[in-house]
């Protein structure tokens, strides 16, 4: 009864899969439930009328695919002749068309009703027809399979050449291992082989590889032992001076990196573990470089502040050792560049605003403790000058417009002109006794030919002309 109950509910499935679309899926159940109420003794009515009826409609949608399958079959048919009596010039293109037909043919078979036999008879005649053009194209594979398994042979005898020459004194497990990841590359090129080569080649690779892998193994093995005594050894290091730890370890690092591989995922195993085994070494180590940066990320915000000069903590700085590769001690000496570089041009400002209160004290409208001391007793004489040489200031205006790179005015070209030619010869004749081209001398030169008794609007404009000389020579 439980079984008959089951069958019912295998047919109610079926049925929703039918009304579903899922047409394959309900006709495997039906059968399903075909199969298995032959095994009841007595199949109820009700029962058997509810196969019945889902039989019937599994043969109806099988009627119904057919109708709509038969006719495409019949196209695949006709493609095959069509294929037969026109066969294509590239013979692999030809069994690829082929190949293209039959896997149409075979999903045919799957999502309807299979073909009848009549059908399936006909295509398949016709399509070991079809592929008779392919024959020759299918020989020449052959016979590059046949050398594929030739070349493979060569390898192999390679192989165990290798073997019988390196054996009773191996290479290290590295080049071992490089040596067979070639040997795999040439392998691969000669590809593929005849189905019943294949296996028989795999396993003639595998044996003749065997001896190599197995001192691989080998080597591994005891490269990881000796890894292993090392980690012991980081682990018995013992002293109250981290960087004596520290120097005992980098020794055992160094013998580590002497040894060989010990596998991939054991090496890296044992690497963890060989370096956690020396955190505690670099603990206090840590923990100095940790306040060296505090200490530098201060420094550097008093720098920045105003509140500690260059020099205090350039003197600082000295003090420091271990962290002079990070990202905080590469800040800070930048920012002690920047702050230089800001100091330099303040003070050229400055000096240059010293320099141009010359002119200001020359007509007594500031005093000369505002310019440089250089120029003080020049001013304070030049007042008894009773009249200004106006050439020698167009002169001195001028050289330090050529010394500075400014253009002059166009009506003083001629004297451009000659006080170029004259820096030119005194650049050739160094026992000439001219006027020194510095800054302080022309500038002395000017104050010395001024006289305030005559002072004109014409010697404001040259002194304008040389503050923006005094701003680039300063």
């Amino acid at each position: 009864m439980e079984t008959s109950q089951h069958l019912f509910k295998e047919l109610e499935e079926a049925e929703k899969l039918f009304s579903d679309g899922a047409i394959k899926n309900a006709q495997k159940k039906v059968r399903n439930v075909l199969k298995q109420s032959r095994a009841l003794s007595k199949i109820p009515n009700k029962l058997r009328h509810k196969i019945n009826a889902a039989t019937s409609k599994s043969r109806y949608f099988d009627e119904i695919s057919s109708f709509a399958a038969n006719p495409k079959r019949d196209s695949l048919i006709d493609e095959i002749n069509t294929l037969i009596n026109n066969p294509l010039d590239n013979p692999k293109k030809h069994a690829h068309v082929i190949h293209d037909i039959q896997a149409q043919w075979q999903l045919l078979d799957i999502s309807s009703k299979p073909a009848s036999k009549q059908q399936w008879l006909k295509f398949n005649e016709l399509t070991n027809k079809a592929w008779e053009p392919c024959k020759e194209y299918f020989e020449e594979i052959k016979e590059i399979k046949l050398n594929n398994a030739k070349e493979r042979e060569i390898l192999i005898n390679e192989i165990n050449e290798y073997v019988n020459q390196n054996e009773k004194k191996w290479r290290n497990a590295k080049d071992l291992i490089i040596y067979l990841q070639k040997i795999f590359q040439r392998w691969q090129k000669f590809t593929p082989v005849l189905d019943d080569d294949f296996i028989v080649l795999k396993n003639k690779f595998f044996e003749a590889k065997k001896p190599i892998n197995e001192e691989i193994k080998k080597q591994e093995n005891n490269n990881a032992k000796a890894k292993e005594l090392l980690i012991e050894k980081v682990a018995q290091i013992n002293n109250e001076d981290s960087q004596i730890c520290i120097n005992e370890f980098k020794k055992l690092k160094d013998e580590w990196m002497k040894i060989g591989i010990a596998g991939k995922k054991t090496d890296k195993i044992l690497w963890d573990k060989f370096n956690k085994n020396a955190d505690r070494f670099f603990e206090e180590k840590k923990q100095i470089i940790n306040d060296e940066i505090e200490l530098i990320k201060n420094l550097n915000k008093e720098l920045n502040e105003g509140a500690k000069s260059i020099s205090i903590v350039n003197d600082e700085l000295l003090k420091i050792q271990n962290v002079k590769n990070t990202q905080e001690f590469k800040k800070i000496i930048s920012d002690i560049r920047k702050q230089s570089d800001k100091l330099k041009i303040e003070k050229k400002e400055k000096k240059a605003e010293t320099y141009k209160n010359i002119y200001a004290s020359l007509i007594k409208k500031d005093g000369v403790d505002n310019i440089p001391n250089i120029f003080s007793s020049s001013v304070t004489n030049s007042y008894t000058n009773n009249k200004s040489n106006e050439s020698e200031l167009y002169y001195v205006c001028i050289k330090l417009e050529i010394l500075a790179g400014v253009d002059s005015l166009k009506k003083d070209l001629e004297l451009r002109n000659s006080i170029q030619l004259e820096l030119l010869s005194n650049k050739f004749n160094k026992s000439n006794k001219s006027m020194p081209n510095d800054l302080e001398s022309l500038l002395l030169h000017f104050i010395n030919h001024f006289s305030i008794k005559d002072e004109k609007d014409i010697h404001k404009k040259l002194w304008k002309r040389i503050e923006k000389c005094i701003e680039i020579l300063i």
